[in-house]
């Protein structure tokens, strides 16, 4: 099985589920979606002119959605995408439009409650504020919350209608909070620490694989100032003294600035070796994985040049064009260790970030 059908049909709809259009593969030209970590994703349709037909005074941003479907597939497990219209383009060459997933609704709501959170996790939070946004703008899904396993807890406060939704959820990003949109289901928190599936060289095509290391980002003495508070962290990074301050306004408490300031540290001043995928690098159609397993902060193990390392799908993105589709992937080095059994006779291989590349 391929990782993607070819099959994808899409249907124009109200919210309501009421169907103006659905176009069969061969009635676009292109079509791109995906999924992305911490932020909302996007579907863009492109339709060449129907003669006798102008669609574009029947479609409203926002009252109508796209829905992408698996054609191979049947009810609820068939849709990959969905989400509500926000711009419409046509002129001769077309009509094309772009639609955003369900999370654009956030920036449209204000704060829903008035409400204090004692040592919770920010995927708790964010259930329940999710929750009461999908209420009041009617959009029929309910949120998924998966605690993080090796997350902080923090104390949190939310006032009803001093901001936006949007607004609080960078707040809880900022606490760690890890989610996505997964085909119209709102994922809150990360995914098992399990890996999905071991990919190597092969199943990826282009110009393959490459381990990146960047120090641009590298600090190994931090400053962290909260609402009320300070605290200073550090590591050792080869007797180097990378210094930065991080101003959280967001945050405050002695324990919550102090631990943000310890995972900020842990992260920036480790060595840290990134996958990275060149422009038009893809999944090999035969990848032993499925477009239902590309779920952001699912984990793989990536084999390339003798190394076995872990890293964290941070994004994915489906084109469809030419009666081909593929699916190209964004990873990162998860920087936490993790031990692996060598296939080959032997030791058992401890891995992090910092020894992936040496």
């Amino acid at each position: 099985m391929p990782v993607v059908t070819d099959d994808l049909l899409v249907s124009l709809h109200t919210a309501g589920g009421t169907t103006l259009y659905q176009f069969l593969p061969d009635d676009y030209t292109d079509l791109t979606f995906g999924r992305a970590t911490r932020d909302g994703s996007q579907c863009n349709l492109t339709v060449p002119p129907l003669p006798g037909a102008d669609r574009f005074p029947d479609i409203v941003y926002w009252h109508h959605w796209l829905t992408v479907w698996d054609g191979t597939r049947q009810g609820a497990e068939a849709v990959l995408w969905t989400g509500p219209i926000k711009k419409i383009r046509d002129n001769r060459a077309g009509l094309a439009l772009q639609a955003v997933d369900h999370s654009a609704y956030l920036s449209r709501t204000r704060n829903p409650m008035t409400k204090r959170w004692d040592a919770a996790d920010p995927s708790t939070v964010a259930g329940e504020l999710w929750a009461s946004m999908i209420e009041a703008q009617g959009l029929g899904t309910r949120p998924v919350v998966r605690p993080d396993p090796e997350g902080d807890r923090y104390d949190f406060q939310v006032v009803a209608d001093e901001q936006m939704l949007d607004q609080t959820m960078g707040q809880l990003v900022d606490y760690g909070l890890r989610w996505a949109v997964v085909a119209g289901t709102p994922i809150l928190g990360p995914l098992s620490l399990e890996p999905v599936a071991t990919l190597g060289e092969e199943h990826f095509l282009g110009d393959g694989i490459d381990f990146v290391r960047d120090g641009s980002a590298t600090v190994n003495d931090v400053l962290v100032r909260g609402q009320d508070n300070l605290a200073r962290e550090r590591v050792d990074f080869y007797g180097q003294n990378l210094q930065s301050i991080v101003n959280l306004d967001s945050m405050s408490g002695v324990s919550n600035v102090t631990r943000a300031a310890q995972k900020y540290v842990r992260t920036t001043g480790a060595v840290r070796t990134m996958l990275e995928l060149p422009s038009g690098t893809v999944l090999h159609p035969d990848a032993p994985v499925t477009f239902d397993q590309l779920m952001p902060s699912a984990r793989f193990v990536i084999e390339a040049r003798g190394v076995r390392q872990l890293m964290l799908l941070t994004g994915c993105e489906v084109n469809r064009r030419a009666g081909a589709a593929t699916v190209s992937v964004t990873m990162e080095t998860v920087e936490e260790k993790l031990e692996l059994t060598s296939d080959k006779a032997g030791p058992t291989l401890s891995l992090s970030a910092g020894a992936a590349g040496r």
